[in-house]
């Protein structure tokens, strides 16, 4: 049993904005106003209902998790939707006006996924009443409380999942105002997408497929993020007599009186740091040569003796296996994707190219170097989730395409060198 404080839904918002920016970038809206009012309305209203509660006692545990996880199901959601072909069987004038409303559609599927997962592992308790919240009758999670804290009772085994119960709860989320974006077919598969059942049972539509897909990546996410192994330290301590020698911080620096009949101690160096060690084998060795000692005891004539100035000390060359972060970070940003740079910026298509390459090279996919280009067979593309149509449109507009060949693209010579380096041949 712990106790919580409610969050308010703009600092919830606030804290994915990365995530929303990501999300404002998939949604294509070229008016700012029209994406806060069709798509962060829907996203406000998500963070209204789950305030500051967890999702799962194992993971995305924390104050404001679940939120913070229907977010990523958003994300993911769209990410995934990239190369999608909706309304396939649709003519080439009507799908062209009903792709924007299953990719809507698709994000309004990921909002509702997990309204009734925090339910199925908790009870939430008004710490002033102590009352109980029950979604149907309560409504949102951030207005029932009023402020007020509340407890999170762990429940001894999760409940079910219940499609119904979902599909209730997302009446709160969705609203009348977000369904009249909608024709019938795609409110059809909306309706059916909100099924938050792991597995499929019978036909699955496309876009219960994408957010079950959604769901899963985001749950390998955060597992992978809290298995996380770091390398431990290999940092040598230093030992008892170093700790004795070195000076304590701030401390005066001790004086010693020397008497007029007493020898003057001889200076004894400090053992070297480990950062000095290493330092001095990259600094080439100024060893002064020392002047022979008069054997006689008679003291010979001052000399006039120049002053030397030392030289400045030559910058301090890095240490070996140190490694810049930022420079390789500053480096890669630097770098741009040969792919990229081909296809005019499109991320979902040089994504595509380099996951092609990769295979190419692992020997996974089966592709051979023709007289005038790279053969490419069509029957590849359906494992990448990118449609022939699209792929063909854009290698056109690109000038990427040499021609069609039966069931075979034949790619240019400059993209198809990036995939598969062309053999040596005789001219």
């Amino acid at each position: 049993m712990t106790q919580h404080v409610p969050m308010d839904p703009d600092v919830l918002l606030a804290a994915q904005g990365g995530r929303l920016a990501l999300i404002r970038r998939y949604a294509n809206e070229a008016d700012p106003a029209v994406f806060d009012g069709k798509w962060l309305a829907v996203l406000r209203s998500c963070a209204t209902w789950f305030s500051s509660m967890p999702l799962q006692p194992e993971q995305h545990a924390e104050p404001g998790s679940a939120f913070r996880a229907t977010v990523e199901v958003v994300y993911f959601a769209m990410r995934l939707s990239g190369g999608q072909k909706f309304a396939a069987d649709q003519p080439s004038e009507r799908r062209r006006r009903l792709e924007p409303q299953y990719l809507y559609a698709l994000f309004l599927a990921a909002c509702c996924s997990w309204l009734d997962e925090p339910c199925r592992h908790f009870h939430f308790v008004r710490e002033d009443t102590g009352e109980q919240w029950v979604p149907a009758a309560h409504g949102a999670f951030h207005p029932w409380l009023a402020g007020n804290p509340y407890r999170v009772i762990r429940l001894a085994a999760p409940l079910p999942v219940e499609r119904m119960r979902s599909a209730l709860l997302a009446r709160t989320i969705l609203g009348a105002e977000s369904l009249s974006w909608l024709d019938g077919p795609v409110l059809t598969e909306l309706f059916g997408a909100i099924n938050p059942a792991p597995m499929p049972t019978g036909f699955e539509a496309q876009l219960h497929k994408i957010v079950r897909q959604a769901v899963a990546a985001t749950r390998d996410y955060e597992q992978k993020a809290r298995r996380a192994v770091f390398s431990p330290d290999t940092t040598v301590p230093p030992s008892a007599e170093q700790l004795a020698a070195a000076p304590t911080p701030g401390a005066p620096a001790a004086t010693t009186k020397v008497g007029p009949a007493a020898k003057p101690a001889e200076p004894v160096n400090p053992p070297p740091s480990a950062a000095a060690s290493a330092a001095s084998l990259f600094q080439p060795s100024a060893t002064a040569p020392v002047a022979p000692t008069p054997a006689t005891g008679q003291p010979e004539a001052a000399e006039p003796v120049a002053t030397t100035i030392p030289p400045a000390p030559p910058p301090t060359a890095p240490v070996a296996g140190a490694i810049d972060a930022a420079a390789i970070g500053r480096a890669r940003r630097e770098t741009q994707d040969p792919f990229t740079v081909l296809l005019g910026g499109s991320r979902m298509m040089s994504e595509f190219f380099r996951a092609l390459a990769q295979d190419v090279t692992a020997g996974k996919v089966k592709v051979a170097w023709a007289e005038k280009g790279l053969v490419l067979p069509k029957k590849v593309l359906g494992n990448y989730g990118i449609a022939s149509d699209t792929l063909i449109e854009k290698l056109r507009k690109e000038s990427l395409l040499y021609a069609l060949q039966g069931t075979d693209l034949v790619l240019a010579e400059r993209i198809g060198t990036l995939i598969l380096p062309r053999p040596n041949h005789p001219t």
